[in-house]
């Protein structure tokens, strides 16, 4: 199958190099200039660096850009579509339902969303071992199926309704544990340790509290002041980080009662 491609980002470029290793082919690729389309063709290995006038005359077209702006990227081009099999998205949050007309205009739509990062633009290589979450309107859906049975790519159909929740349970996955990272990080640098010392330090608990997740499961993983009932303690640490910054002590003291009132009550953790 042939793919354009509005929005050439992290996620976008490492699908369509994965797409090209496939025998697929890219054909217009579209960024924010055309010297950023060139730097990712140069990285696929294919398609065309184009502006957005020159969209069609393809089998999918599929929108990389960030969520906010999908829908109006695909209402630029939507009386272009002439011949095109499906319009897809790749956001976990916003439904297919936001390309609406490709209905009218008896076109499939869906959205596919990876479960994983793509800060490494490395990650092409292990699409296959991504698991992706799908929407979309039958012909979509279809098309998605067909191409992501072909290559053993795993994935799951989601309602639309409910997609919300699916993202942000992503989002607390991935994205607050980097900014975890971050306070955990500058901490440690307050108590007086060498800023390598620190991320040395971060990375390890966080690598073995994961490890401990997976191997007992979330409440079994759960060590520290919480789970030893040291709730003194955690008050004195909150109150020292309410002095220091009220948020961070805010954010403290939110995860304190997450941790005492979810996940040590929660019997199938």
């Amino acid at each position: 199958m042939i793919f354009d491609l509005i929005g050439a980002g992290k996620v976008g470029k490492a699908f369509g190099k994965y797409l090209y290793s496939t025998g697929n082919q890219i054909g217009h690729v579209v960024n924010s200039s055309i010297e950023s389309a060139k730097r990712a063709v140069e990285f696929m290995g294919c398609g065309t660096p184009s502006t957005i006038d020159e969209i069609g005359n393809c089998d999918v077209l599929l929108l990389g850009v960030k969520d906010d702006i999908i829908r109006q990227s695909f209402l630029k081009v939507k009386d272009k579509l002439q011949g095109v099999k499906a319009v897809g998205h790749f956001s976990g949050a916003y439904p297919s339902s936001i390309l609406r007309e490709c209905d009218e205009m008896k076109i499939g739509r869906f959205s596919i969303h990876p479960n994983a990062s793509f800060a490494n633009p490395e990650i092409w290589k292990k699409i296959e071992n991504v698991y992706f979450v799908i929407d979309g309107n039958d012909q979509g859906k279809e098309i998605i199926r067909e191409l992501f049975k072909t290559f053993n790519i795993k994935f799951s159909e989601i309602s639309e309704q409910n997609k919300i929740f699916y993202h942000i349970g992503a989002v607390f996955a991935s994205n607050f544990v980097v900014g975890i990272q971050e306070v955990s990080n500058e901490l440690y640098s307050m108590a007086g340790l060498e800023p390598e010392i620190s991320r040395m330090l971060s990375l390890y608990l966080a690598k073995q509290a994961i490890e401990n997740v997976e191997n007992m499961g979330i409440k079994g993983a759960l060590t520290g002041p919480v789970v030893r009932g040291d709730y003194q303690l955690v008050e004195a640490e909150k109150m020292a980080l309410m002095d220091l910054d009220p948020d961070i002590g805010v954010l403290y003291g939110k995860f304190a009662q997450i941790l005492r009132e979810r996940v040590m009550k929660t019997e199938h953790s």
